[in-house]
């Protein structure tokens, strides 16, 4: 008997239970569809750009609208259907003014517009919510500079702002090999280098006595080691453009020569203008050097260069290897403890050097950009440079022409900026 009563009450509990379920379900779903806001999206309008992007862009804003899971749309066929059946063409009707009186035909309780266009080859979207009611902007999101693979994220972050949430940050954008577009860039940079002087060559200014007419003296060395004084570093100015691009760029450039031994073919004479010795006015001793030490910090190279270089892009998504030449404008420094080389190398007193020149800068880059984000970059370059030095040094009777090549092997990296 207790049996029998103890499941007669627990079928009259799951019956229960299941009766109560249900009603609530059904008013649980039936109180969240009445929560839900009912609005209108009206076409998103072109301005200098195809009613193909516009209509993308109209039918994203939709989507997005609906994922959001707190706005009812009113269906896009019955809005052609009043706007078929009705005359928006008011002279003097703001935008907002047609929505409103849209939005009041349509039983709505806010409505959404919006523009796409293009200013400078740059893309903006602006999209917009009008209360129905009071006739006002609620809220209002803008979104700049993106391309056509970007507007599902613009759209995103446009909405979010719009529901005052924070925006979306979008994805980097890849380089577009194929566009028409330009990007303006700056560039940070720094880096060791190595370097050696080449086909340094020194002669006596003057050019009586012996050897006449050639010079005094001459001297010649294929090659001695140099070392960056402090990293080299810069700015690049430039701009990038479907495969190609360049910059204008400043640079700062600076060795010194290490104590060593090298290979150095020097023939002629010194002059002695001394005329206790020869009355009628000095000595030529002859000479001839086949090897020269030289002492640390022996010479000192200063370079400012002021160039362009051109470059050849092959773009890979977001990273864009390159190779370039230029050319460079330089401002050339050398100094010395001792006078010029060759009066050195012939014990020959004179006052230290100190010459400043101009000179010029051949260069061959090859490096990347990497994007990091949608306007900064990093920057990788390994760049052979060959800085040409040409200057008259010393003073008096020892006064010599040099001139030789400072050849360098650069490793840049620097971060930039983008500006579309």
């Amino acid at each position: 008997m207790d049996n029998n009563v103890i499941r007669i009450v627990s079928y009259y509990c799951l019956l229960l239970s299941l009766f109560v379920s249900i009603p609530r379900t059904l008013i649980s779903q039936t109180l969240q569809d009445e929560d839900l806001v009912v609005i209108a999206v009206l076409d998103i309008l072109p301005r200098n750009v195809s009613a193909d992007e516009a209509a993308v862009m109209t039918e994203l804003v939709r989507h997005k609208l609906l994922k959001t899971g707190v706005y009812k749309l009113v269906e896009k066929q019955r809005l052609k259907d009043v706007v078929a059946e009705q005359t928006f063409q008011q002279l003097g009707l703001t935008q907002e003014a047609l929505a409103v009186q849209l939005g009041q035909l349509l039983n709505v309780e806010k409505v959404f517009l919006g523009t796409l266009g293009m200013i400078d080859d740059r893309r903006f979207f602006a999209l917009r919510i009008v209360n129905v009611e009071t006739g006002q902007v609620e809220a209002s999101a803008m979104e700049r500079g993106f391309t056509v693979k970007e507007f599902d994220q613009v759209v995103i972050s446009a909405v979010r702002v719009l529901r005052n949430l924070p925006p979306l940050e979008r994805s980097v954008t890849a380089w577009d090999a194929g566009s028409t577009k330009s990007e303006r860039y700056l560039i940070v940079y720094a880096g060791p280098n190595v370097g050696n002087i080449k086909e340094f060559h020194a002669e006596s200014i003057f050019r009586s006595g012996p050897n006449a007419p050639e010079p005094i003296w001459q001297s010649y060395a294929p090659e001695a080691k140099s070392k960056y004084s402090f990293p080299g570093f810069g700015l690049k100015f430039g701009t990038w453009k479907r495969w190609y691009g360049g910059d204008f760029q400043i640079s700062i450039l600076s060795h010194h020569v290490p104590p060593q031994t090298i290979p150095y073919d020097n023939e002629g004479f010194i002059f002695i203008p001394d005329s206790t010795i020869i009355p009628e006015g000095g000595v030529y001793f002859p000479v001839k050097i086949s090897e020269l030490t030289i002492p640390n910090n022996f010479l000192k190279m200063f370079s400012l260069g002021f160039g362009g270089i051109f470059y050849v892009h092959m773009p890979f998504n977001t990273f864009l290897p390159y190779a370039g030449i230029g050319i460079s404008l330089l401002m050339n420094k050398a100094t010395s403890d001792y006078p010029g080389p060759g009066s050195h190398a012939l014990q020959i007193d004179g006052d230290p050097l100190n010459s400043t020149s101009l000179g010029w800068a051949l260069h061959l880059p090859i490096g990347a950009k990497l994007k990091i984000s949608n306007n900064k970059l990093l920057f990788m370059e390994f760049r052979f440079s060959r800085h040409y030095f040409s200057y008259v040094s010393s003073s008096g009777f020892q006064r010599e022409k040099d001139k030789f090549i400072l050849e360098t092997f650069q490793f840049l990296i620097g971060t930039g900026w983008i500006f579309r």
